[in-house]
């Protein structure tokens, strides 16, 4: 088992606040209305150069057994409670100690884990506790804290540490290799692909009801065997109109969008025909070049003549440079689909990284272009090419006689032809033009 650290409590108490502190950054939405978190959340905290794995969970409820989406973020803090090493649980002095934080006790006591219980909003001074009266939740080690003022953070920082140096595991921190993510329009199936890929039906909560995942969930996956890590990443799904405020409407955009511009290959779920907002999220990917594959969901709707349709619509907005898979989550994805996927994903990903010298790539581009285009009167003549060594994904420079007023198809032009003479499948390109052939050799990849 990693080294996880699981964040319990009921709604309101500060946890994806303290999550956040904890971690540095701002990964769990903080909104006053409760329930927000309805997801595992996860996390990097770092002490002392340790590396440990922090979950957010949802808020715990007491009544759920009607409400299906309350009893799978039920299942979810269980779920979180079981796959780590300690437990900090969070109440606060404005209600005191409820009969949910108590019922919440018995639960966390039933899976015998090592629990720190943290006090939180000990700044609100119109609110008097006594350290004592805590005690009777039955835990003996008690952080008075304050998420607001950062009080008692330092102590229970080093605290954890100490826990977790005790341990005989050893935490390295594991070589991420990169990151996956999957984004889209809400319902589109998002999350139940996640979980049928990575064989857990409980990583992400899965319902018919939109905006279901409305945190960015990060998810670690280790193939021990091959010693390769990455991470694939769960998106809240892009819609210009929410049924939340404007708030968390434009909290849910920008994470999603940061996401995108951190992954190095982005899944594009979609369910039915191509929507502006699948457009949008696709130029956003082509706009930061990342790797791009389309998952087309739910095709058991369709018949024939109707997929037919579909994959035409795909190709006209993809240009065919692109992998389409038509999937159906309804059912678990079996072992050929999945290991199809990640095939494809390791090709992408080896594509963003792939450099072609430039005697290779002078030799085939310069025989390869025929298209002459006129500018200002004058022709344009490519003399030389070459790729931009330090770029994370392929980037080519083209000296030539002119460089400005150059129109984009015939850009795409020469994109085009370098995608197919090298194997750029599932790669977005970028090609500039440059009229000088000044400081180009500390530009040149040298095949070695």
């Amino acid at each position: 088992m990693d080294l996880n650290i699981c964040i319990v409590g009921k709604s309101n108490v500060g946890k994806s606040t303290l999550f956040n502190l904890l971690i540095k950054k701002k990964k769990s939405i903080i909104n006053k209305k409760e329930n927000t978190t309805k997801n595992r959340n996860y996390g990097n905290l770092k002490i002392k150069n340790k590396i440990y794995k922090l979950i957010d969970t949802g808020g715990f409820y007491e009544e759920y057994k009607k409400n299906v989406l309350k009893k799978k973020v039920i299942e979810q803090i269980i779920y979180g409670i079981k796959e780590s090493l300690l437990i900090l649980y969070v109440v606060d002095v404005v209600n005191g100690i409820t009969y949910l934080d108590k019922k919440l006790s018995l639960i966390i006591r039933k899976y015998n884990k090592p629990t720190f219980l943290l006090i939180n909003k000990i700044d609100i001074k119109k609110y008097k506790y006594k350290k004592y009266e805590y005690y009777k939740l039955g835990y003996y080690e008690i952080y008075p804290i304050s998420c607001t003022h950062n009080i008692g953070i330092n102590k229970l920082n080093n605290d954890i540490y100490k826990y977790f140096i005790k341990e005989k595991k050893n935490n390295n921190k594991k070589k991420i290799k990169f990151k996956i993510s999957v984004v889209g329009k809400p319902n589109t199936g998002k999350s139940t692909f996640i979980n049928n890929y990575l064989k857990d039906k409980n990583k992400s909560i899965v319902s018919n009801i939109e905006g279901t995942t409305i945190d960015t969930l990060y998810f670690y996956f280790n193939n021990k065997n091959k010693n390769k890590n990455y991470i694939i990443i769960d998106t809240p799904g892009i819609i210009k109109k929410f049924k939340f405020s404007k708030d968390i409407q434009n909290e849910y955009l920008e994470n999603t969008i940061k996401v995108i511009k951190e992954s190095d290959i982005c899944i594009l779920m979609i369910d039915s025909k191509i929507t502006k907002n699948d457009i949008f999220i696709y130029n956003k990917i082509i706009l930061y070049k990342k790797g791009v594959m389309i998952l087309f969901n739910k095709i058991d709707l369709f018949n024939n003549k109707e997929k037919k349709k579909i994959i035409l619509s795909i190709n006209n907005l993809i240009k065919n440079n692109y992998p389409l898979l038509l999937i159906s989550n309804k059912k678990e994805l079996n072992d050929n689909i999945i290991n199809k996927i990640k095939n494809i994903i390791k090709k992408i990903y080896k594509n963003r990284k792939k450099k072609i010298s430039t005697s290779l790539l002078n030799n085939k581009l310069l025989l390869k272009i025929k298209k002459k285009i006129k500018i200002n009167n004058k022709i344009l003549k490519i003399k030389f090419c070459y790729q931009l060594k330090k770029k994370k994904f392929p980037s080519f420079v083209l000296i030539s006689n002119l460089e400005k007023n150059i129109n984009l198809n015939y850009k795409k032009y020469i994109e085009n032809i370098i995608i197919k003479l090298f194997d750029f499948y599932g790669v977005p390109i970028e090609i500039s033009f440059k009229k000088n052939k000044k400081n180009v050799k500390r530009f040149i990849y040298k095949k070695k």
